[in-house]
């Protein structure tokens, strides 16, 4: 599957060009800009909730990278009336790791944002299988995170900034695994196909040539080539007396044998008998 929108196509941008900003980079010129609704110095960040998704499938969802990817997202409490967020996504959870980063521009000594490391885990908490998936997550350090007065709200932060990796680089290489194991299954299918009807045309000729020669009294299953060749020999010699039997008849024969086999005819006396000619 290919991303919907590509910004490396839709900004024109030069050979070569790669996004790794750094953590002070990413929460001055891009998260507080996000939150306070100004423009971003490149539209190159979507906006996706990715705990909607597990990480697998968040790449083709990015607009750029290729090994790690960036995302703006919201976050919602896990229970209304706390401030701990819910951290169940996908098929799984995302679970926080040491201890969380101060953020600070430079040339100051005030923390603009807080880095918290999480690494995904599959399957249900407590027991879940640990993955080898890592985000960052980036949120502002001074914003007031109190109830919201909405009542029965969950949201707890409209966006935070969070990068998204493989820890070993390996998302290429499963992704060309499923689109071949995809192509395989795909083919073996065909060909299973394919050899199925081969099948089927093979035995429906097969029994109809047999079924063919056997009401021509040609092919008989089981016998060997010498019964089939004795079978041929006694119709031939049967035609052949047949034949003889028919020869030997003369014409005598033939016109004594069809009048004797005729019944008697009684003969008519016509003497005594007036015939009477109309005139015309």
């Amino acid at each position: 599957m290919r991303r919907t929108r590509d910004a490396e196509a839709e900004l024109n941008l030069p050979p070569g060009f790669r996004f790794h900003p750094t953590d002070d980079e990413l929460v001055v010129h891009y998260l507080c800009r996000k939150v306070a609704y100004q423009c971003l110095p490149v539209p190159i960040i979507a906006e996706v909730d990715l705990y909607k998704y597990d990480p697998w499938e968040l790449p083709e969802k990015a607009l750029f990278g290729q090994r790690e990817w960036y995302f703006f997202t919201p976050r919602d409490r896990k229970y209304p009336n706390g401030s701990r967020p819910n951290r169940a996504a996908g098929r799984g959870y995302w679970k926080a790791t040491g201890a969380d980063k101060p953020v600070s521009p430079p040339g100051s000594a005030r923390p603009l944002g807080i880095k918290k490391a999480l690494v995904f885990y599959s399957g249900k908490a407590p027991k879940g299988i640990k993955t080898d998936w890592i985000m960052h997550e980036y949120r502002l350090a001074d914003k007031n995170r109190a109830t919201n007065n909405k009542k029965g709200s969950l949201r707890l932060d409209d966006w935070v900034l969070c990068r998204l990796y493989n820890k070993k680089n390996s998302w290429e290489k499963i992704k060309q695994q499923k689109e071949e194991v995809s192509f395989g299954e795909t083919m073996s299918s065909f060909e299973a196909n394919d050899s199925l009807e081969s099948d089927v045309e093979h035995d429906s000729f097969q029994e109809f040539d047999e079924l063919v020669q056997s009401e021509a009294g040609v092919y008989h299953p089981g016998k060997s080539s010498d019964g089939l060749q004795q079978q041929f020999g006694t119709l031939e010699q049967r035609m052949k007396e047949e034949s003889d039997w028919f020869t030997d008849l003369n014409l005598d024969d033939l016109q004594g044998d069809a009048i004797g086999s005729l019944p008697s005819v009684p003969s008519l006396d016509l003497s005594n008998h007036d015939y009477y000619f109309p005139s015309f």
